[in-house]
């Protein structure tokens, strides 16, 4: 009786550590990954020097393969008023995108509203990941790097 509750503990167990294990990997990309797929340094440093931003953003729904979609997705961003030209950068399989643009005209959400207009059509949306700026951190004097993550 004994080695019988001790065997159905031990699979209860095992079984429990298998549905917790598939939770973990099905959890897609990570932001690192998601950026690191767009990721242009001299488009960073550039849009730095500039006081420019550099968002990188998740793009959200059924991606088909295909270099028409990346185009016309790159096409879509830099049409976009505010945005750096040639910044661009579109990964299909990273499921993102980044570019760099001015912060102060007319700013990321009327940037990204104009983008996500181009893309529902297509049943895509986008979501921040993070944001690349050269503002001061709060309480720190001088110029910092500072990276924003989306806040809940």
């Amino acid at each position: 009786m004994r080695a019988a509750l001790a065997a159905d503990a031990y699979l209860s167990a095992a079984l429990a550590f298998l549905f917790a294990v598939g939770d973990a990997f099905a959890c897609g990309y990570c932001i690192e990954d998601r950026v690191a797929a767009v990721y242009d340094h001299a488009i960073v440093v550039r849009a730095l020097e500039r006081r420019h931003e550099v968002a990188f953003l998740a793009i959200e729904g059924a991606l088909p393969a295909g270099g028409d979609l990346r185009r016309s997705i790159e096409s879509a961003i830099g049409a976009t008023p505010g945005v750096d030209r040639s910044t661009a950068r579109v990964s299909l399989e990273g499921s993102s995108l980044s570019f760099a643009y001015d912060p102060r005209k007319p700013g990321l959400g009327p940037v990204l509203r104009a983008i996500e207009k181009t893309l529902a059509a297509r049943g895509l949306s986008l979501s921040i990941l993070r944001v690349i700026n050269d503002a001061p951190a709060p309480g720190k004097a001088g110029r910092s790097l500072e990276l924003r993550a989306p806040q809940p």
